[in-house]
């Protein structure tokens, strides 16, 4: 593999990542399975969903008047081969319960720092999410109280 050829591997990974965010807070979430093979596993802050129809229960959960906006930073992704890479981002969570289809919202402090591991797969339609892990660096009050592990629900 060339040096081109690396780096538009490493673009369309970051293009993922960012399309990820972007179609989340869409709440466009058959764009947003879209982003992932058939078999992938989501593990989202411990909790983990493998598989398209896990994922899609997941989506199913969230709440659906919030307004929430993803900030991707800091993505790194390294190419293993012209099929396979892993990637990095952090991403600063902004989320507002209520307020969907009535923005702007009302401004509040983020309420997450989370980071991001992903295993990437190029598949017949381009790179798709194999692997994505979610753990939390810093986490609000109210998102505190559902990272215990006695908590339900999920993010």
């Amino acid at each position: 593999m060339n040096e081109n050829e690396r780096m538009a591997i490493e673009w369309q990974c970051a293009r993922l990542a960012n399309n990820y965010a972007n179609r989340l807070d869409a709440y466009d979430y058959p764009g947003f399975l879209e982003l992932f093979s058939d078999d992938a596993i989501l593990n989202m802050l411990g909790r983990e969903y493998a598989g398209k129809a896990a994922i899609a229960a997941w989506l199913d959960g969230r709440e659906a008047d919030m307004v929430c906006r993803h900030l991707v930073t800091n993505v790194t992704t390294d190419v293993i081969d012209e099929r396979h890479a892993t990637g990095f981002n952090y991403t600063i969570s902004y989320r507002v319960r209520g307020w969907r289809g009535r923005e702007p919202a009302l401004f509040e402090a983020p309420t997450f720092l989370v980071e991001y591991r992903s295993v990437f797969v190029r598949g017949s339609s381009g790179w798709l999410f194999a692997r994505r892990g979610v753990s939390a660096a810093l986490a609000g009050e109210e998102q505190m109280r559902l990272l215990r592990p006695d908590a339900n629900g999920g993010s």
